[in-house]
């Protein structure tokens, strides 16, 4: 299928030098073992205004990259001798390349590679089907670019990881080291911001920030859950309370067990009484944990709380076995769809298949469907399509510091006022 590749008919010629769209550092290496391939790539990459280096063997491959300086990867999954997914599993150490994953396999194939590849913490951008597009080549590499010109600030990155302790999480909960940052939830129908999820992160006085895929684990060992829940919600109501405007919601990630633990109704209760807000106002996302079903205990306190007028959101869905029993014992306002699920959403029948049917489990439940993890603005009008009602992800912001909260919305406000058909504006993002 591949020997006349270079002859069909893909636009080669050379772009204007003004409509480079790449910086001049900006370089992509690829791998591939036919050669008309690599020279028909090289073409395509070269005619954006790239800097492109291409090889035909795995050696010669990992000698290039050990050289640095490499933006974006292009990966062949049909190599002779080391394949695409062992060449995969050796990019782990070079994980600040993004990846584009080629190959003329069938498209079930590459979507299960991609998620692979991602499970192994690698940043997989696109997948390029061979016959290649031009096209398709140049949105994937202009959103590499963008991505890569608008770095996750230095708050969001942790270079070193302490060895975390009992007492120091219980230090850092008290002393509020621990803090809330807060990601917009966006409605896709017109554009406007609805509420915020609240996110812990650690503003440690020595190591700086760290993640919660650092520490979140740790709480859950050491048998904090119900403090740190407490601890983000009570932070998460401060917030709100500050913003005076009683249409945004915060929505807080809350293990099941937490809810049904008998001081945190009252708690609960007392906070939002202090800060003269509603139940409504706080949307208590059930996160999924595993093959664990719901007890009986947790189904009581997520009814009573149901009740009170809390909304409920199952988070994550479709990342645990107990999904589908939740769902049809708990009265859940809100289905999240994972950010796993956006992997080749653009480019795959069977990923949009997928979201459909999701959509439309929600739907006869009553809920409404918020995806996650939308890093893009290509896949905004494919969810509206299939029937998804908000979005949350880097296109709308990065998650912020609660400091940064007011003038942020102040800026995204006025660029809707400027461009109302604009369903998406830059924030932190």
């Amino acid at each position: 299928m591949l020997e006349n590749l270079a002859t069909q008919a893909i636009p080669l010629g050379p772009a204007p030098p003004s409509r480079n769209l790449m910086e001049e550092d900006f370089s992509v290496l690829v791998l591939d073992d036919e050669e008309d391939v690599r020279e028909t790539m090289c073409a395509m990459i070269s005619s954006l205004g790239v800097s492109v280096e291409a090889t035909g063997d795995a050696a010669s491959f990992f000698e290039k990259l050990g050289e640095g300086g490499h933006d974006v990867i292009i990966l062949d999954l049909m190599m002779p001798g080391c394949d695409g997914l062992e060449v995969l599993s050796r990019l782990v150490p070079f994980k600040k390349s993004k990846i584009i994953i080629c190959s003329g396999t069938g498209v079930r194939v590459l979507d299960t590679v991609s998620l692979s590849a991602q499970s192994l913490g690698l940043d997989v951008i696109g997948i390029l089907q061979k016959p290649l597009r031009r096209k398709s080549l140049k949105t994937m590499l202009e959103h590499a670019r963008q991505t890569r010109s608008s770095p996750p600030p230095p708050m969001e990155t942790a270079n070193r990881r302490p060895k975390i302790t009992r007492p120091m999480l219980i230090r850092a909960l008290e002393t509020r080291e621990i803090i809330c940052f807060l990601q917009p939830k966006m409605h896709l129908s017109n554009g406007t911001v609805y509420g915020f999820e609240a996110l812990a992160r650690w503003q440690h006085p020595e190591f700086g920030m760290i993640l919660p895929d650092v520490f979140i684990s740790k709480v859950s060992e050491f048998g904090l859950d119900y403090e740190l829940s407490i601890t983000i919600i009570e932070q998460a109501l401060e917030v709100l309370a500050e913003l005076s405007n009683p249409d945004i919601s915060i929505a807080v990630n809350t293990p099941a067990s937490v809810l049904s633990h008998p001081q945190f109704e009252g708690v609960v209760a007392s906070l939002l009484s202090r800060h003269g807000l509603m139940p409504r106002h706080l949307f208590l996302e059930v996160t999924e944990v595993g093959d664990s079903c719901i007890s009986h205990a947790e189904l009581e306190s997520l009814m009573r709380l149901s009740l009170k007028g809390h909304p409920l959101s199952i988070d994550d869905f479709g990342t645990g076995a107990s999904s589908l029993e939740r769902l049809v014992r708990i009265p859940f306002d809100e289905l999240k769809i994972d950010r796993m699920f956006m992997s080749g959403l653009e480019s795959s029948d069977p990923a949009r298949g997928l979201v459909r049917n999701l959509v439309e489990i929600a739907k006869r439940f009553g809920m409404s469907v918020t995806v996650e993890g939308v890093e893009t603005n290509e896949p905004i009008d494919i969810l509206k399509g299939l029937g998804c009602d908000s979005a949350q992800g880097y296109v709308i912001s990065r998650p912020m510091p609660a400091s940064a909260l007011r003038d942020w919305m102040t800026s995204f406000n006025e660029r809707r006022k400027a461009d109302p058909a604009c369903a998406c504006s830059a924030g932190f993002a």
